[in-house]
Formats: C-alpha cells, structure tokens, sequence
C-alpha cells in the first residue's frame, strides 16, 4: 500500500519551491529589465539616424521642439517632420502620439525630443531660440557640476537628445538635476533609475547613456 506524502513533507517541498522562486525571480526580472533597455537603447539609435537623414535632407536643420499644454503629458514628443515626410513610421489613428513609436517605459507616449533652437507652443506660436538644453561645463568626458543653458545651435555643444523617461522615472528630481543632458542622469548599471540617453554632439559624435 503506497503512502501519501505527509503534511510536513508537502509544507517542505512548498518551502523549498518558494525559496527557488524567491531565487529565481529577480534574475528573471533583471533580465528582462536589461533586454527592455537594450531594445529602447536600439530603437533610440534608429530614431537618431533618422534625424541625421532629415537634416542631410533639410541643409543642416533639425526639427523644431514641441511644447504642447493642451497634450498633458506629451510634451518634447518625436517631431511631426519625421512622420510627414516618411522618416518615421505614422501614429495610429485616433491618438494624440506624433509617431509610431512608443516609449517602452512610458506606454501611451513617445520617446521624447529636445534640441536647441526653434520651438513650437502650443501647435501656434513659433520662437526662435525658445527650446533650450542645459549642458554641464566640460560635457562629456570631463562634466563639471556647473554648466549653462544654450538656446542656439552654433554654440551648444549638443545638437539634439532623444530619450526614454527609464524605469523609476522621477521628474521632479530629473528638473533639480537639469536632464536630460547631465550623465548624472542618466541610466547605468549602478543605478535603479534614471533617463536612457541618445544625442548627437555638435561635432558630429553621437552619444548614448550606454556606450559610456
């Protein structure tokens, strides 16, 4: 006659199979944490060749900056331009999303757009020299705590930034610590949270928060 497993050998064996979960799970989590970010990091890329062929195209120009009040949260989306003109894949219909393409950590909206130069509020009102970016003293390979803003292309020393808000974004420590351009920033392997980063220097050198 065969005998049935006993409630303490059952309660062990449950034990023991929730330890190994209790093991396994953040490996898997990690894992998969880093595949998300490599895809982002790729899709970045793939965004960034497209506004290099977009300025190739427009005599050195990049698109404009968009601030949008009535859009909420979609601000600094992916420029209309790329879209337009076939650079970009199109949004669905019946969506306020510029493109199709999607922020990974920030469903719902797209990766985000800053540049320096022209900048367009609120879908009217056009100012030269109204998007800015903050570049620390030194950027990139020896970033000082100081820095200044640029507002003209000639002179900052970074033409456009293309970022996903990462996991755990926060933005109001992200606004003290004036992202998106500061490494302090930006997501590596030290850190649980912080910005993925791809930008084109103004000498050409593209840059990306993981490629050191």
């Amino acid at each position: 006659m065969k005998r049935g497993f006993s409630l303490i050998e059952v309660l062990v064996v449950t034990a023991i199979i929730a330890l190994l979960l209790g093991l396994l799970l953040p490996v898997t989590g990690r894992a998969r944490l880093q595949a998300k970010v490599l895809t982002v990091n790729a899709e970045l890329k793939g965004i960034g060749m497209a506004l290099e062929a977009y300025s190739f195209d427009h005599e050195g120009r990049y698109p404009p900056v968009r601030v949008d009040c009535m859009l909420g949260g979609h601000f600094y989306q992916l420029p209309y331009e790329l879209t337009d003109e076939g650079y970009l894949p199109k949004p669905p219909p019946g969506t306020f999303l510029s493109a199709g393409i999607q922020d990974r950590f920030n469903p719902g909206y797209t990766y985000k757009y800053r540049s320096v130069g022209t900048l367009i509020y609120n879908r009217t009102t056009m100012m030269e020299e109204g998007a800015f970016l903050w570049v620390p003293d030194g950027f990139p390979d020896h970033e000082q705590q100081l820095g200044r803003t640029y507002s003209n292309l000639k002179d900052s020393p970074v033409s456009w930034v293309l970022y996903s808000q990462g996991p755990n974004f926060d933005d109001r420590r992200m606004k003290e610590m004036q992202y998106p351009v500061p490494r302090a920033t930006w997501l590596n392997g030290q850190r649980t949270r912080g910005i993925i980063v791809r930008m084109r220097l103004q000498n050409g050198r593209q840059l990306g928060s993981l490629e050191g």
